[in-house]
């Protein structure tokens, strides 16, 4: 009788040991599967960095705003299945922008508001890296792209509309 039980746990147990593996080569090739649907000709569209705009307003020299529009330029280029760093480093970037003082008169509720849009974004992103990759990251990047895209117009904008006010102020008699 103890050698039966003994051979019915050994079988058990080596039994066990077999489906893991094989759960666990299932589940990469799921993932490997999942990873070639994603890979595309997606092409991310990513507004020019605004150097001409930050050197009339003297804001040549802020860092952080340069480093992020490389960080969102090279997430462009990047492999779908290997997107994940990038997307960690860009939300560090958004939360260390997003924690200071912005210059040069950014320092606005609709610029504060958009930087957090895209912080926001950067998150979901960054969620969809680790779930449900098929369906929703690519919606998810784009949104990234637009919202980002939409924060440096808006920013352009609202330079323009504060210039526009200045020179109508200064023609007043």
């Amino acid at each position: 009788m103890k050698n039966y039980f003994f051979l019915l746990s050994l079988f058990l147990v080596i039994a066990c040991g077999e489906g893991n593996k094989l759960k666990d080569s299932s589940s990469d090739s799921i993932k490997n599967n999942i990873g070639e649907e994603l890979i595309s000709d997606e092409n991310f569209e990513l507004v020019d960095y605004p150097e001409d705009f930050l050197k009339e307003n003297g804001l040549e020299e802020w860092e952080d705003f340069r480093n992020l529009h490389k960080a969102m330029d090279r997430l462009k280029e990047m492999d779908i299945r290997d997107i994940e760093l990038n997307i960690i480093g860009l939300s560090s970037r958004l939360k260390d922008l997003i924690s200071q003082d912005l210059p040069g008169g950014f320092e606005t509720p609709q610029i504060r508001s958009r930087l957090k849009v895209v912080q926001m974004q950067t998150q979901k992103s960054r969620y969809f890296t680790r779930h449900y990759k098929k369906d929703s990251l690519l919606p998810s990047l784009r949104a990234l792209y637009y919202h980002y895209n939409v924060l440096i117009l808006r920013m352009i904008v609202l330079k323009e509309d504060e210039n526009v006010a200045v020179s109508e102020t200064k023609q007043m008699p």
